[in-house]
């Protein structure tokens, strides 16, 4: 009899890792505005820095904080909380920035703190919730629970590609 329970508990095991390996994963890295956590998909972050210092540009919209310079090629940085209808905040504090070239240019976006990368399955995704309206809806693929905390996945692609970053990229 125990052996037949142990050839039973193996087959479970073995089938559950199966199962486990054959679910779609994807891999994204989290982060702070204000108390909100957002993610985006990791393979759109070239890298993630501290900036030493931001030079104002003239005559740019609110949300182009500046620029800095990063490994010799001096790039934009944008406050990605204009686009989500959030609170702006004066200066850079603790702020990070994630360098992306999703818009085909390399820019760097403005975020409070880095959370973590994490991999999840793509099943985990749901639908952005119906209280989500406007732009933001547009900006977002949907929700993911981890844990208590509920993340917001960012379609960068769809916030660097809209009206106001066009309209700056024909200056």
């Amino acid at each position: 009899m125990d052996d037949q329970e142990k050839i039973i508990i193996e087959s479970d095991e073995i089938d559950f890792d199966a199962q486990i390996e054959s679910k779609p994963t994807i891999r994204v890295l989290s982060f702070f505005l204000g108390i909100e956590h957002y993610c985006i998909d990791i393979a759109s972050a070239k890298e993630v820095f501290k900036p030493t210092s931001i030079t104002k540009t003239p005559n740019t919209p609110p949300f182009v904080v500046g620029v800095t310079n990063l490994h010799g090629e001096i790039i934009p940085i944008l406050d990605i909380k204009h686009f989500l209808g959030l609170e702006q905040k004066e200066g850079l504090g603790g702020a990070k920035i994630i360098a992306t070239d999703v818009g085909r240019n390399l820019i760097g976006i403005m975020v409070d703190d880095i959370g973590e990368a994490l991999e999840i399955f793509e099943e985990s995704i749901q639908p952005p919730i119906a209280t989500i309206k406007g732009v933001l809806a547009k900006f977002t693929k949907g929700q993911i629970e981890i844990g208590a905390d509920i993340l917001i996945l960012l379609d960068l692609g769809s916030v660097l590609e809209c009206e106001e970053i066009r309209d700056l990229k024909k200056r």
